[in-house]
C-alpha cells in the first residue's frame, strides 16, 4: 500500500475519512457492541470506497467535507460485510488485516449484531448528507443507492452466487465477472455516485461515473483474485477469476483500468486522485 500512501492528494484525503470515522462510529452502546463495530472499522484497510467518494466530490466542484457521512456510510457498509463475510457459515477466516475476525473477538451473536448496527448507521449517515448537503430531496434517492449496492442485486445477491458457485456445473470466467459486479463491484458504484447524487448532476456524469467504478471495482477484485493465485493459504475462499484462467485475468485487468480511466476524460486534471486509484488498483501485488 506504500505508493498509494505516496499520492498526496489521496493521502490527504485518507486523513479526512479516518478522523470522520472515529467521530462517527457510536459509543456508549450496550456491553462490548460498540467495541466490535470500532474493530471491524479501525483500522481499515486502503479505504478505497470513501475516497472514491470524497474524491468525486471534489471533482464535481464540491469540498470533500461536505460528503464526509456519505464516505463513512459506504465504508462502515463495507466493514458490516465483511464481518459476515469472515462468519463461520461463510468463509470461516481466520484472521482480518492481521487480526482476529470480529466474530473471533467478540462471538458470533455480537459479530451479527455489529454488522446490523454498521448497515443502520450507514443509512442513516446517508441521508443525513442530503439534509447538509441543502437538498434533503436527495435522501430517498441516495439511500436507494445504497440499498441496491448491498441488496439481491448487489452485495449479498453476489454473496450468494459465491456460496453456491459450481453447484450447476463447472465455473465459467463470466459467471466469475458477474460474482464480482454484485459482490464488490456494486459498492463501488454506489461510491461514486452518491456525490451526484446527493448534490444533483445531469444523467450522463451519473452514468460516467457507474462505468468509471464499476471498472475500477472489477479490477479490484481480479487483483484480489491474482493475488491470491500467487499466495495461495488454507484461509482462501471463494471464487477465482485468477485461479480459472490466470492470462485472461490479468488482460481483463488491464482492460478494466484503462477502461476506467476513459470514463473520467471530461474531467481533466480534477480527476486526478481518481486517475491515480485506477493506476493503483491496475498495479497492485498485496
Amino acid at each position: 500500500m506504500g505508493a498509494f500512501l505516496e499520492n498526496k492528494e489521496l493521502a490527504r484525503l485518507r486523513g479526512l475519512v479516518e478522523a470522520a470515522l472515529a467521530e462517527r462510529l457510536p459509543s456508549g452502546g450496550p456491553g462490548a457492541l460498540c467495541a466490535a463495530m470500532r474493530a471491524a472499522v479501525m483500522p481499515g484497510g486502503k479505504r478505497l470506497r470513501p475516497l472514491l467518494t470524497l474524491a468525486v466530490a471534489e471533482m464535481l466542484g464540491h469540498r470533500a467535507e461536505e460528503a464526509l457521512d456519505a464516505a463513512c456510510a459506504v465504508e462502515m457498509a463495507h466493514a458490516a460485510s465483511l464481518i459476515l463475510d469472515d462468519l463461520p457459515c461463510m468463509d470461516d477466516a481466520g484472521e482480518r488485516r492481521g487480526l482476529p475476525p470480529v466474530h473471533r473477538a467478540y462471538g458470533e451473536a455480537t459479530a451479527l449484531l455489529a454488522a446490523v448496527s454498521l448497515l443502520a448507521e450507514a443509512f442513516h449517515l446517508t441521508a443525513r448528507n442530503a439534509e447538509t448537503a441543502g437538498r434533503p430531496e436527495a435522501a430517498p434517492a441516495a439511500v436507494a443507492r445504497l440499498r441496491g449496492a448491498l441488496g439481491v442485486g448487489g452485495l449479498c445477491g453476489g454473496q450468494y452466487l459465491d456460496l453456491h458457485a459450481g453447484e450447476a456445473g463447472p465455473e465459467t470466467a463470466e459467471h466469475l465477472l458477474r460474482i464480482h459486479r454484485e459482490k464488490s463491484g456494486a459498492l463501488f458504484v454506489a461510491a461514486a455516485v452518491l456525490p451526484a447524487v446527493l448534490f444533483g448532476g445531469p444523467e450522463d456524469v451519473c452514468g460516467r461515473l457507474e462505468r468509471y467504478a464499476e471498472s475500477l471495482g472489477l479490477a479490484f477484485q481480479i487483483s484480489d483474485d491474482i493475488i491470491d493465485a500467487a499466495h495461495p493459504t488454507d484461509e482462501d475462499g471463494g471464487s477465482s477469476l485468477a485461479g480459472l484462467d490466470g492470462n485472461r485475468a490479468a488482460e481483463e485487468r488491464a482492460r478494466l483500468v484503462a477502461a476506467a480511466k476513459d470514463f473520467l476524460a471530461p474531467w481533466g486534471d480534477a480527476a486526478r486522485p481518481l486517475l491515480g486509484m485506477a493506476d493503483y488498483v491496475g498495479s497492485r501485488s498485496s
